[in-house]
């Protein structure tokens, strides 16, 4: 469905584009509407050719390389925080599950973290 909605609106806007190109034609020319003529169609003619390319480089990549599944997780380390402090906690997926965590600093300069319970409103 959705790319019989792209191709819809994408032959749509074609339709207006050769609208206005035909509004143009109708009018005087003059040295100036050549010239917009010939901005306009190379304009379009660039946006055209340049598209073509990045699809074709894309394609090439896919057929060189395969489709990307993604870049790989890094490993999650929850020893110490960016101060180089201990952290201690109950584990991570605790934590996850947790609708609410206190972090706190104990005397020995160890942020601790709890798992709380329900938000009080």
């Amino acid at each position: 469905m959705r790319h019989a909605l792209h191709t819809i609106v994408s032959l749509l806007m074609w339709c207006l584009f050769g609208y206005y190109w035909w509004v143009v034609a109708r009018q005087r020319i003059n040295p100036a509407t050549i010239d917009a003529l010939a901005i306009l169609g190379g304009v379009a003619v660039l946006g055209l050719v340049l598209t073509v390319a990045w699809v074709s480089h894309n394609l090439r990549l896919a057929r060189k390389f395969g489709r990307r599944k993604g870049f790989a997780l890094p490993v999650e380390t929850f020893a110490t925080d960016h101060l180089h402090r201990p952290l201690v906690s109950p584990g991570l997926e605790t934590l996850r599950a947790a609708r609410i965590v206190t972090v706190s600093l104990d005397e020995q300069q160890r942020k601790v973290y709890r798992p709380g319970g329900e938000v009080a409103d």
